[in-house]
């Protein structure tokens, strides 16, 4: 998939490059190869003329401003929000963001082995709590067994979707790790 993704960006199919090595990212979050070929892409990826380019430029700016000063989460809802899809350098940038988010996660957790709970007491406070449907369906899987790892694998989730909506529920207070 990687030389594959190579042949479409020496093509000049950038968008094809791009999604190729999106999905090599998707199956491997932390592989190394696909993340150099999109920051690659990301800094050969030129905005071309009109006011809306500048604007675009400097969404990516602040993005990048704002990932410097360690809030990738709101770096992310930017660029997400921007409602710029199809745009190679919004769609590299998110695609980094992700993987590099995702690592913060599992470094957070220790690993992709250890086993949420929810903690004690929190059904009866999660009752009155209007959460989002991932969140819901997450919480439907945890049952102090099963690892993130399986979690990841047997909820059907984008990978990327799934820790950051565990890494919520932890942050939330509503999970902690098995003993």
């Amino acid at each position: 998939m990687l030389q594959q993704g190579l042949e479409f960006y020496g093509a000049g199919e950038f968008s094809r490059a791009f999604l190729t090595w999106s999905e090599v990212l998707e199956l491997d979050p932390g592989n190394e190869e696909a993340l150099d070929y999109l920051r690659d892409a990301d800094r050969r990826a030129k905005p071309r003329g009109g006011a809306l380019d500048g604007v675009r430029r400097s969404l990516v700016d602040e993005a990048r401003s704002l990932l410097r000063s360690e809030n990738a989460e709101a770096a992310l809802e930017l660029l997400v929000n921007a409602g710029t899809k199809g745009r190679l350098d919004f769609e590299a940038m998110i695609e980094l963001l992700r993987a590099f988010m995702f690592a913060e996660y599992q470094a957070e957790f220790g690993g992709l082995s250890r086993v949420p709970q929810l903690v004690a007491g929190a059904e009866t406070e999660l009752r009155g709590r209007n959460l989002p449907a991932n969140a819901g369906f997450m919480l439907s899987m945890i049952d102090g067994q099963m690892s993130i790892g399986d979690l990841l694998s047997v909820s059907g989730m984008d990978r990327f979707e799934a820790m950051r909506t565990i890494s919520r529920m932890f942050g939330a207070g509503i999970l902690e790790w098995s003993q």
